[in-house]
């Protein structure tokens, strides 16, 4: 936390203070909470291909450079060696080995977690809330060392978390999703501290709920689905308003603290970052904390018709990644300068040599790694190769010396990359090309990782809806049938370019329609609750990758999913409870209309006011690297939770 935002919550805390000792004598505290064991169990037969160095990748791999001529001859001279004599050649091995680093863990989650609620009155205006969270995740796989669950090097009390109102190591996580004074006087409310902003209700999708990120260091996105992002929402100091200017419509504002949204750590069981690539985004946040999101949204009733329109000018909490320098000096002098710059100030590192933070072998290591994992990650890998020239002038000398020196030492004249264009910084353009390009690299440095930097760019979205309630003859479908519609425009909004510095900028489009209903099929059981859903986004996917970008295999750049014609979404629940509410079913699908599913059962025991045990199933099946589910595919698990409330 830094000096400004210090001084403002010790400002903060005074006021707090100030009224305890005004209103002593009406205080009145309440105080409840929970404590749960979470365990979700793999019945997938695949584990996440994103762990250990690119698991999906194992064993003998071909090296392109091998048994192409010019690719040979190029490799030995740029190794230094006599190309007028290939009998004295020293070539590298026909194929690379990657050591299998899987050992097919069984248990994704094992997690205690206990949640403390304090419910304050200090006067019949004046209120406050603090919740309290606590986790702790055990060790259920063993990676190159223990995996770091928690520590994102961020921000946080200690500085190492992903939250300022956090403390937390590798293994647990202590932090404050709510801690605020909510202040009420007529038409006037006003709440100030630590708090999510959910202007959203949909089950999966978010359109209007742009206020916050997602903090996924938990349990990813794969808790229950009914419960709407609620553990998820990364909480911000904020200053929140609204004000009722009638009886029918409502004026709300908010300024709050930037907070990014926290993906899974790489190497931890729910990661879907490739291992060998570290994400800094330590080095992201520190270029953005100090700012300040703020938006609006004015909220009124024309009979049965809800409206709301909404602007928010943010600095997106989802990170755009671009690559960072590598930093390993230890080849400096080997390699000299090309193109002005040295081996470090480049990306990559070889694996396992001083400067790396990774082990011997748990790179990537291959063109086919590569390029699976870049199609797993939603980039397209050879436009990668290109984004690398661009943005790096040592690797663009580099590939600029491999394509005049092939090009030299083909009989044809064409060369490994004969339809560069350099001027242009381009110089794969497919993955014919691409393949022997990476495979020399490899060839010489062995297994690669590198750093991954954040960005958060600014952006404007702007947004309304409606709902409307239908009413019909009492008991019919159609009766009190809700209709939902969402949609949010934001210009000029930018995605990751297959880890590109420049990223790509296109306006954005995004539009929601949902049905709900409560309906009672018989008397004998209380009513059922149904949602269905529909989501259009013009040009990103669900999970907020570019379409452009996806679609890729181990042997093609990206097709741009859907023909990057927009990405179409479908969701379906319902929620029936039993009599005397002891048992409750869920069901849940999200459809993703370019080809997968995921699918949640569940069922809710729940014998006293204390106890409730939850056991759900999520299973996912993704078409291709153009589905959204591609990346957590393997995740296929039971999760059982059991919970005491106090």
């Amino acid at each position: 936390m830094n000096n400004a935002s210090k001084r403002a919550w010790g400002r903060a805390a005074v006021l707090c203070g100030l009224a305890v000792t005004g209103a002593a004598q009406a205080f009145d505290l309440q105080v409840s909470g929970f404590i749960r064991q979470e365990a979700a169990y793999r019945i997938g037969s695949d584990s996440n291909p994103f762990l250990r160095g690119s698991a999906f990748a194992v064993g003998e791999l071909d090296n392109t450079v091998r048994g192409n001529p010019v690719a040979e001859a190029t490799f030995a001279a740029l190794t230094g060696q006599d190309v007028t004599d290939p009998s004295s050649w020293v070539l590298p091995s026909a194929q690379f080995v990657k050591e299998d680093f899987d050992k097919d863990e069984r248990w994704n989650l094992m997690a205690t977690r206990a949640e403390v609620d304090f419910n304050m009155k200090f006067t019949n205006n004046l209120s406050g809330f603090v919740k309290v969270r606590g986790y702790y995740a055990a060790d259920v796989m063993d990676e190159f060392g223990k995996p770091n669950n928690f520590e994102v090097n961020m921000s946080g009390v200690n500085g190492d978390c992903g939250n300022r109102l956090e403390i937390c190591d590798r293994n647990y996580m202590i932090d404050l999703p709510s801690a605020y004074l909510d202040y009420q006087s007529g038409p006037l409310w006003v709440r100030v501290g630590q708090q999510q902003i959910a202007w959203g209700e949909a089950i999966f999708f978010r359109v209007a709920d742009v206020p916050n990120g997602l903090d996924l260091r938990r349990h990813s996105f794969l808790d229950f689905a009914s419960e709407e992002y609620a553990d998820e929402r990364a909480a911000a100091p904020a200053v929140r308003m609204s004000y009722n200017l009638n009886q029918d419509w409502e004026l709300e504002a908010f300024a709050q603290m930037f907070q990014p949204t926290v993906h899974p750590r790489p190497g931890t069981p729910y990661a879907f970052i490739n291992s060998p690539f570290a994400i800094r985004d330590d080095i992201g946040f520190d270029n953005f904390e100090d700012f300040i999101n703020g938006g609006i949204r004015l909220q009124g009733q024309l009979g049965n018709l809800g409206l709301q329109f909404f602007a928010v000018s943010r600095h997106n909490p989802d990170p755009v990644y671009k690559w960072g320098p590598g930093g390993q000096t230890a080849l400096d002098a080997q390699f000299g300068e090309i193109n002005g710059q040295v081996f470090s100030e480049q990306v990559f590192r070889a694996s396992g040599a001083p400067g790396s933070p990774q082990p011997d072998g748990a790179g990537t290591l291959s063109s086919f790694d590569w390029m699976q994992g870049a199609a797993l990650g939603g980039l397209n890998g050879v436009e990668a190769l290109n984004v690398l020239g661009r943005d790096f002038p040592f690797i663009g000398g580099f590939l600029s010396s491999i394509a005049e020196v092939s090009s030299a030492l083909d009989p044809t004249g064409a060369g490994l990359l004969p339809n560069a264009d350099i001027a242009n910084g381009i110089w794969a353009t497919n993955f014919q090309e691409a393949a022997p390009t990476f495979d020399l690299f490899f060839s010489i440095l062995g297994d690669l990782d590198a750093d991954i930097v954040s960005m958060y760019p600014a952006e404007n979205v702007f947004g309304g809806g409606f709902n409307y309630i239908f009413y019909a003859e009492p008991n019919t479908l159609l009766d009190q049938l809700v209709v939902r519609v969402e949609a949010s425009y934001t210009p000029d909004r930018k995605w990751t370019n297959n880890v590109s510095r420049d990223p790509i900028k296109e306006d954005e489009w995004i539009t929601a329609l949902a049905l709900e209903k409560f309906h009672r099929f018989s008397p004998n059981f209380p009513a059922t609750f149904f949602s269905f859903q529909w989501m259009h986004k013009s040009e990103s996917d669900f999970v907020g990758r570019h379409l452009s970008t996806t679609g890729g295999t181990a042997t093609r750049g990206a097709s741009g999913g859907e023909e990057n014609n927009g990405w179409d979404g479908l969701a379906f629940a319902f929620q029936q409870p039993f009599p005397n509410l002891i048992w409750r079913v869920d069901f849940s699908v999200l459809y993703d209309l370019n080809g997968g599913h995921l699918i949640q059962p569940a069922v809710r025991y729940k014998p006293s006011a204390e106890w409730t045990v939850e056991a759900f199933a999520t299973f996912m099946q993704s078409k291709d690297t153009a589905g959204i589910f591609g990346p957590l595919e393997w995740g296929d698990e039971i999760t059982l939770r059991v919970g005491y409330q106090f």
